[in-house]
Order: C-alpha cells, then structure tokens, then sequence
C-alpha cells in the first residue's frame, strides 16, 4: 500500500501558512482536504461496513478446524473498484453443521483492528453478499482484504484474501476504459443534464459482460436485468454465453440518465476468467451525441408443410440495435405486398428470435404472398415477400349409393350401376299419372364409376308433343359428378331427341 507523505507535507505547509494573517484582515477558515489514509489502521476505521462492529484488536479470531470450518467458494479474490463505491464481496457459503450465516470479519490487511459484521442470514447453502462502501477520500493504490465467515453454532471460516484495485472516478467525457478478467467497477460522476448515455464496448472475440447502476439499480448493459448483488465473480470463458449477457464483439447500448437518482453511474464488467479475455469500452456525456435510430431486420422464412388450405411458414427478428419488440408476426394476401391492415394475419408472442406459424383456412389451388412483420416503438417493419400455391384439392372417394333429392322434388336412390324413383317433381308426377313411371321406376342405369368424383351413366328423360308429356325415354349419353364434399350431385345428359345437354342437382338426404 501507498504511504503518501505529500499529504503529510501539504497538510503541514496548510498549518504553517494559517498562522500567518494580514494585519487587520479577519482570518478565513481552513479550507477541507481530502486526506489520503496514511496506514492501514487509517483505512481500516474508514470503511463503511453495515451492521459492523470495531474491533480494536490485530488478531481476528481463529478459524475452526477445517472438517468443521464453514466454506466460502465462488467468490472473487481479484476486484478493481473506484473510490467512492461499493464494493460487493458475494460468493456460495456452505456449513458442514447446517448452521447458519451469523457474521464476518473484516480487515485490512496488516491492520491493527478489523470488523466483526452481523449478518443473521437464513443462508446455510447458499449465495450471500456483503457490502463494503470504499469512502472517496480512499487514493490508495491497491486494498487488501482479510475475510472470514462465521456460523450460528460459532464455527468460523478459514481466512479468504481479497485483492482490489483502486482507482478515481472518471468524468463522462468519452472516457476509454479497458482491462481483463474479473469483475471491474468504474465510477462515472455525470453532470445535471439528463439524457440517453451511450457505452460503445469491444470485448474482442472472448466473451465479457457489462452492467450499468444507478443507486445499485440496473439500468443497461449487454444482458437482461442483473442484480448488483448477484456479481460475485465473472464466469469461467467457457460458461460465459450471450444468454447470460456476455458477448464477445464490438457494440454499444444506451441507457436513461436521471440526475435526479445520483449523479454516479457504476459500470461493472465481468471479464470472464480462464480464457486470455480483454475489453475496453467509451462513455459519453448525456446528449454528446445524436442517438442513431436503428431498425430490426425482418426475415421472412419460406413456406412448408403446404396443403390444400394451410401452409407453414415464420420469421426471424433481429433487434439490430433498436427499440423492443411489441409485436410480430406474419400477413398474407392473394395480392403482392400484404399489410398488416388487413385481417389475414397471425400474431405471435413478443421476441426478437425465430418464430413460426400456420396460416390456415387457405384456398386450394391458389398463389398466396406472405410477409413477416414486426412493430417497435419506431414503426412497423416487413422482411422480404415469399409466395406459395397451396395444393389442389385432395378427392376424397364418397360412395354415391343412397338417397338424392332435387329442389324441384324429383327423388331417386342409387344403388350399385341403377337409381330408381321415390319421388316426383310436378312434371313428373304428370308421367307417373299417366303410367309411364311409378316409384322404384329406373331413372338411370348403366352408372360406370370414372375416377372420385365422376360416373358415366344413362338417364330418363320426359318426352312432350306441343307441351303435353306423352312418353320417357332414354338419353344418348350422360355423366354423375359428386361435389368434393360428397353432399351433391349434379347428373348431366344429353337428350335423344333434341340433342339438347340438361343438368339436375341432387342432394344428398341420408
């Protein structure tokens, strides 16, 4: 640790200078001095430890023997800290009797004092933290901290060592920082103007993490919400995934500076341990720069699964730098390039990842054209237009036996190559009065099956003079054709006198 005998010679030419006034003058008051500690037991009564206790004593108690001895692990030896922060000693404790977290002692290295801290954790397995507040009159180069842990049942840990590294707060104007693995905090003191803040970051191809704290809160960084609490060391490189916020690539991010909650913003990077890592990044000034407005990328995937009356299809959203998602999802049309005004469209939860949908209740046989969308607080954004032609429609063979009735009455009931009579429409009613046909009459015959939906047959026609029906006979030729449904039939024939081609629609009854 530094010894600063400036201070000592600055304080003194202070005293010395203060005895001397001008005849008459009234004398001013002395102005306050950051006084660098000048010992460890200095720096040690400086601390700002919650619920801790000063003890003025070298000798911090015995650890217990180890098969007993409480176990820290997870916890990170090698910090680097601004003065004037907080500094978060947290890691995994565990008591081999079950006991719980009860307190910790605290000390500077070499001191003459340390600190018994009360904790009264519930955590006998588990993740704890403890927080130390490094005073900004701290100028030293480098702390070392001894720590031990104790339990309710009065067992103590054995001691841990943690190096930190001290530096001053920086200014916003665009400062680099860069270092390696570990967690580093720096603090910023920004001036009363609010505004968005921008962090431009390379943390080359080894992964790291950044967060940003307000007062302790998270504010921004490369990850998801973080708990200040929860940064007890930087993972090993190998854990280290985009997932938890560590990226290893050149970006930045921008978060809201509020001086109303603290002028000091904390920003604390978790390089990751065991893989050679190294990362520096900039932090402007609020309103420094003109904030660029970025768009998602929208990718529209191509259709699959096609049927007649559905398809798949999806998309993938790249946030690119901009504003969260809060909506996405995919609008078709028969016509080229679909809006989201229209109600041929499918909604999907919010994200900027890969999604996927069904667009369902299609035509068969038809072109659609579809387009991938999602919507920010800057707009609404369309990937790239795909199109696709549903499948023709699939014949399903319905069997053509059973009953059929026309709207204008006439009833007959096919079965195998024939179809008879059981009911009549008026005209027909005249023939069957006149003895021409009667119910179980053939109506038609010669029915030959041709594919699904189409039969060959021959069919009974009604013969007239000047308008007066006087006969029935059969057609040169005729054909069946079932809707796809099977729940109609349409007979067409063409007549043997005339030549004339007439249709009748059946519908199905049973």
């Amino acid at each position: 640790m530094k010894k600063n005998l400036l201070v000592s010679f600055i304080a003194i030419l202070i005293l010395f200078l203060g005895s001397c006034s001008n005849d008459g003058a009234p004398e001013e008051e002395p102005i306050p001095i950051e006084v660098v500690p000048p010992n460890d037991n200095n720096l040690t009564e400086i601390l700002v430890i919650p619920n801790g206790t000063l003890v003025k004593s070298p000798d911090i108690p015995a650890s217990s023997p180890s098969e007993e001895a409480p176990v820290i692990s997870n916890i990170d030896t090698n910090l680097s800290y601004s003065s004037g922060s907080k500094i978060i000693l947290a890691g995994d404790f565990y008591s081999p009797s079950k006991a719980n977290l009860k307190g910790a002692y605290v000390q500077v290295k070499d001191s003459n004092s340390y600190y018994d801290v009360s904790i009264d954790s519930d955590v006998n397995n588990g993740l704890i933290s403890l927080p130390i507040g490094l005073p900004s009159v701290v100028e030293v180069d480098n702390l070392i901290l001894v720590l031990k842990f104790y339990d309710k049942s009065g067992k103590i840990s054995a001691i841990t060592e943690i190096n930190i590294t001290i530096t001053k707060p920086d200014n916003c104007d665009t400062t680099k920082v860069s270092g390696g693995h570990g967690i580093t905090s720096n603090i910023f003191t920004l001036p009363e103007t609010s505004g968005q803040v921008k962090i431009s970051y390379e943390t080359y191809t080894v992964k790291d993490k950044i967060d940003v704290f307000q007062n302790g809160i998270w504010i921004g960084g490369t990850g998801s919400y973080t708990e200040r609490t929860t940064l007890r060391r930087a993972l090993n490189c190998s854990a280290a995934t985009e997932e938890l916020g560590y990226v290893g690539e050149k970006g930045e991010f921008l978060f809201d500076y509020n001086p109303s909650l603290g002028k000091e913003i904390e920003v604390v990077v978790s390089g990751c341990e065991m893989g050679g890592t190294k990362w520096e990044y900039e932090f402007s000034c609020p309103g420094d720069f003109t904030p660029e407005v970025k768009f998602p990328i929208v990718t529209t995937s191509a259709a699959s699964l096609i049927t007649p009356n559905s398809a798949t299809t999806g998309g993938i959203i790249d946030l690119n730098g901009g504003s969260a998602i809060t909506e996405r999802g995919l609008v078709w049309d028969v016509y080229s390039n679909p809006t989201t005004n229209l109600s041929t469209k499918v909604i999907e939860a919010n994200g900027n990842d890969t999604f996927s949908s069904n667009l369902s209740n299609l035509l068969s046989n038809t072109t659609y054209y579809v387009r991938a969308y999602a919507v920010n607080s800057d707009g609404t954004f369309y990937g790239n237009e795909i199109s696709f032609t549903t499948s023709p429609p699939v014949v399903v063979g319905f069997s053509l036996d059973g009953k059929w009735l026309s709207s204008a009455g006439v009833g007959i009931i096919i079965s195998g190559n024939s179809a008879t009579l059981y009911a009549f429409s008026p005209n027909w009613e005249i023939a069957k009065n006149k003895g021409y046909v009667d119910v179980g009459s053939v109506k038609m015959k010669d029915i030959t099956k041709v594919n699904n939906t189409k039969w060959n047959c021959r069919d009974l026609y009604l013969t007239s003079t000047n308008g007066q029906i006087d006969g029935v006979t059969w057609s040169f030729d005729g054909t069946i054709t079932m809707s796809l449904d099977g729940k109609s039939i349409t007979a067409t024939s063409t007549g043997p006198v005339s030549g004339n081609v007439g249709s009748i629609v059946y519908d199905r009854v049973d």
